[in-house]
């Protein structure tokens, strides 16, 4: 990107964390808020992050979105599976429907909008919920042959491989077919929704990433490249192409 140009604009969706561990008069409210590696790897990678809040209303989401150039849906608690239309299972971990409500709509807006979106964790669930697909409640019960996906390990730690579909955007964007992720999570993609394409998977069979060739710039991750871009040139390579994508939108 030319430095003379303004830098693109990447709203990154905001987790909540309960006003009560500030003290009995915030009891009953909620902190948006979002990791700092994420708005670093953006900055690094040339583009300026903002945080979207947890807004409720579909209008309001719609004008933050036309404010951006890109999003990332970023980490966070495990979907309610009511919508996907399951029943909850028994290692069904922390739900947010709040949040829920304002991430799908975030996504389904964005891909209205054919922004760029780069879904991380939580983010590539996202996607695949909001386009209609289904999530493992629980890898280790519902995968038992699966390897660890929740490793006791620092995010910046990489801890598993991943095979890259060749020809997939994903291979195009990173230049390898295989490399180590840094994998936390219990839940995964089931039933990949209509239009998603698998980019990546573990050797266990886990679906590790997803692309959506139909749209300008769509990529899901089930990993962390916000806690390894400091020291791991794939992860920045995915922060860069992000913004990249958004830097053409000319709507800034």
């Amino acid at each position: 990107m030319n430095v003379r140009e303004k830098a693109p604009l990447i709203g990154i969706t905001c987790s909540r964390l309960t006003g009560g561990a500030w003290g009995m008069y915030s009891l009953g409210h909620f902190m948006d808020y979002t990791f700092s590696d994420y708005s670093q790897a953006i900055l690094h990678a040339g583009g300026a992050p903002v945080i979207v809040p947890a807004v409720q209303d579909r209008r309001s989401m719609g004008t933050i979105l036309d404010s951006v150039q890109g999003i990332i849906l970023s980490g966070g608690p495990d979907i309610h599976p009511r919508r996907y239309g399951e029943e909850p299972l028994a290692g069904l971990g922390e739900v947010d429907e709040a949040l829920d409500q304002m991430e799908l709509a975030a996504a389904n807006l964005a891909l209205e909008k054919n922004l760029p979106v780069l879904g991380i964790c939580r983010g590539i669930q996202v996607l695949n919920v909001a386009l209609g697909g289904t999530l493992y409640q629980d890898i280790p019960s519902q995968v038992p042959e699966s390897i660890c996906h929740t490793p006791k390990t620092d995010k910046a730690v990489n801890t598993h491989t991943v095979r890259i579909e060749p020809g997939s955007r994903l291979h195009k964007i990173i230049g390898k077919r295989e490399f180590w992720v840094n994998g936390k999570h219990h839940q995964a993609l089931k039933r990949i929704a209509k239009g998603l394409a698998v980019a990546a998977q573990a050797k266990d069979g886990v679906v590790e990433a997803v692309e959506l060739p139909a749209k300008r710039f769509v990529v899901g991750v089930q990993w962390h490249p916000e806690g390894t871009w400091r020291d791991d040139l794939c992860s920045q390579k995915l922060f860069q192409a992000l913004v990249k994508a958004a830097s053409q939108i000319r709507s800034f």
